[in-house]
């Protein structure tokens, strides 16, 4: 894996642990997170 890779894989993680635990406290996961880190993905990609 290149070091982007790694980098894509970390931040896309994080991303998910905070959409998952907000999920589980308010029902609601934050589009703040979610699309930014999309776009970044299929960007990467």
């Amino acid at each position: 894996m290149t070091p982007g890779h790694i980098a894509l894989w970390t931040i896309l993680g994080v991303a998910l642990v905070i959409s998952v635990v907000t999920d589980v406290m308010r029902r609601e996961i934050l589009d703040v997170v979610t699309y930014p880190l999309m776009a970044v993905g299929l960007g990467v990609r």
